[in-house]
Formats: structure tokens, sequence, C-alpha cells
């Protein structure tokens, strides 16, 4: 066999998973002593599940505390074992311990799952206060961020509203939920064809912070708390606002390009797209959330229904809005896992304890984003050439 290092661990783990057990610990000991610690780490948590498996506890406890000070990637993981080795053994406190070095070294995708066996053991150690808190950050992002965007983006809202309010002179008040005006700030950002063929672009994004009467407004506002946060913390702050601006274009896209001469504005094309990417996600990549956004989801597809529904069966309501925003989001929900929960897909191991399905590379993620974006400016150039060719 080769002496090159990497085929040398790459037997020595063959050798591991076909059971040669003392052949696996003999070509792997040489590189324990090798200069680049992630040869060297991983050499110790191999030798240390040999020897764990020839029930030589001791000697595999040896193996992965070596293997935790080596200093590579993977150190992580054996300060994981030596924290499994311990609980084993009933000592807690220290495995709890042997935990924290974990989480601080494990890569984002593994923390959740390392932070719950925290907060079981301080729950077992009568440690209820920090066990409490260790389970909401186990819960990972849905459980530990704010959901800041949803919050910004309903002020923001709420504040244009209130605006127009003083400058029609308390016009807009007057508007229902099946139609209404907006004041003069409002005027100008509605999403209509003709305005965005003679280059206010903007429109697209801008028409979807205004809204018809302050019913529009609440319910619209009321929706997006409830679905807006968990995308939030599913996707993470930055992600989140490129995937509403892109379901909010989506809709006005649909809207210029099907009835060129409706004037139309409402976050509903955006909120359409929220709903329609947790849909695409919980169907497709089967997220792993806390309590709360279980229940909430539960019945996303029931909700998608009646809201599709209601867009076709009361007037006055631009379904090319809804149907716009909710394609976009359905596309993205359908080819981009979140990022800030676990999955169920992700949750396979190899034996080495990586994963087997890695994260999405941020290249590819920004890839469908793009293409999505090209998308819309494809169907927005095909309007506006219409009106203007």
């Amino acid at each position: 066999m080769s002496d090159e290092p990497t085929l040398r661990l790459a037997e020595g783990r063959r050798l591991l998973d076909t059971g040669d057990l003392d052949a696996a610990t003999r070509i792997l000991a040489p590189l324990t002593g090798h200069p680049d610690p992630a040869l060297s780490g991983d050499a110790w948590l191999a030798i240390g599940a040999a020897r764990y498996r020839a029930d030589d506890e001791p000697g595999a406890m040896a193996a992965w505390q070596a293997a935790s000070r080596a200093g590579g990637p993977h150190d992580w993981l054996g300060h994981r074992s030596v924290a499994e080795q311990l609980v084993r053994d009933g000592e807690l406190e220290a495995a709890i311990e042997s935990y924290r070095e974990a989480d601080r070294r494990a890569p984002p995708a593994e923390r959740g799952a390392i932070a719950n066996r925290i907060a079981w053991l301080l729950k077992e150690t009568g440690h209820d206060f920090a066990a409490r808190r260790q389970f909401n950050k186990a819960r990972g992002a849905y459980g530990s961020q704010m959901a800041v965007v949803t919050y910004a983006i309903i002020g923001i809202c709420v504040a244009l509203f209130a605006i127009d309010i003083v400058l029609s002179g308390g016009a807009t008040l007057q508007g229902g939920f099946f139609g209404g005006s907006t004041g003069p700030l409002g005027e100008q950002n509605l999403i209509n064809a003709f305005f965005v063929a003679s280059g206010e672009w903007w429109r697209i994004f801008t028409s979807a912070f205004f809204h018809l009467g302050p019913i529009h407004l609440a319910f619209n506002m009321y929706v997006l708390y409830l679905y807006g946060s968990i995308v939030e913390r599913m996707y993470g702050p930055i992600e989140y606002i490129a995937i509403y601006l892109l379901c909010a274009a989506g809709g006005s896209v649909l809207t210029i390009l099907v009835d060129p001469a409706q004037f139309a504005a409402g976050a509903s094309g955006a909120i359409f797209g929220v709903v329609g990417l947790l849909f695409a996600v919980s169907r497709r990549h089967h997220t792993v959330v806390g309590r709360e956004a279980r229940s909430v989801m539960a019945g996303i597809g029931s909700y998608l229904v009646f809201l599709l529904l209601f867009t076709f069966l009361v007037p006055n309501i631009s379904w090319t809005g809804h149907l716009g925003g909710l394609a976009v989001g359905a596309i993205l929900g359908f080819f981009l896992p979140p990022t800030g929960v676990a999955t169920l897909g992700g949750m396979w191991k190899a034996p080495t304890g990586e994963r087997l399905h890695g994260a999405m590379p941020t290249g590819l993620r920004a890839a469908v984003y793009a293409g999505v974006a090209v998308l819309l400016t494809g169907g927005t150039f095909v309007a506006v050439e219409r009106l203007i060719g």
C-alpha cells in the first residue's frame, strides 16, 4: 500500500468499516504524528473508533482526547466523542464541558444537535433554567434570532401609510379591504406598466410597501408577521431581503405583463411568495423547526388554498400580483434549502460524523437568486417593449 498519507487514512477507514480493527489501528498509527493537524486529528478519531469497538474504552478515550487537541478541522468531533464517553461513564458535569468545547468549534449546521445534548444534560443535572435557555439555542436560528427585517418591513409600510394619511388629509382612511385609494406618495409608487415603461422601474418594488386602506394594511401586516418571521429565521436576514424583494417583483412583473392598464399596490404579492416558499420548503426539504413554527406551518397547504380561492372569488383583487409572487416564492423554496434550521436530509451522517448532505454552496445559492432576477428582468423587458415598441 502507498505511504501517501491521504491514501493511508482512506485505507485505515476502509479497514475500520470492514471490522479489521487491529489492521486499521496499525495503518493509522503513523499518521498520528503527522504535521498536518487535519490528518493527525482524523487518524486519532478513527483509532478512537477502532478501540471503542474493541471494547477498549480507556484507549478510545485517550485517542479522542488526542483528536480534540490536534487542532484540525474535525477537532470538534474529538470533543464530542469525549463527551459521549463521559456520559457513558456517568460523569455528566465533565461531559457538559466537553460538549461546550465541541459546540464552540463545530460547523454551524452541527451546533443545534450539540446544544440539544447540552440542554438534556443540564436538565439531568438539575440546572433547569440553563437547560431552558440551551433548548432555545438548540432550536437554531428560529429560536434565537429576532425577525428584524420582517418588523422593519411592517414598520415601513405603517409609516408610509401614516404619511399618506397626513398628505391626503385623512382620505386614505376611507378605503376598505376590497378597494380604496392611496395618498399622494402612494400614487407615485403604484405598479402600472405605462409608468414602468416611462422609466419609473422602482415601482416594481416600492408598490409592495403601499396599501389601499387600513384594513388592507392590517390584514397584510398580520399575515407577514406570522409567516415572514418564520422565513427570515429560516434563511437569515440577508437572504430574506432578497426573497421578499424578488417575490414582490414577481407580482409586479406578472401584473405589467398580463394587465398593463392595472394600477395595484400592497404587500400581497410578496406575502404570497413567502407562503408559497414555506409550502415548497415543507414538502421538499422537510425542515426541523420548533413547536411554534410547526404549529404555524401545519396548515400551510390549506391556508394557501384559502388564499387562492379568496384571490379569484373576491372582486378588485390583483390576481396577477398574487400569482406572480407565489410562483417566485415556490421556485426559491424548491431550489434553496434553509440555512438557519436543520433538514431531515441533512441529518444523515457518515461513519466519521460528517454529514452526507452538505450545505448548498454559496455560489450555487447566489446563482439561483440571480437566475430568478434575470427571469424577472426579462419579463419586465417584454412588458415594456409591448408598450413602446
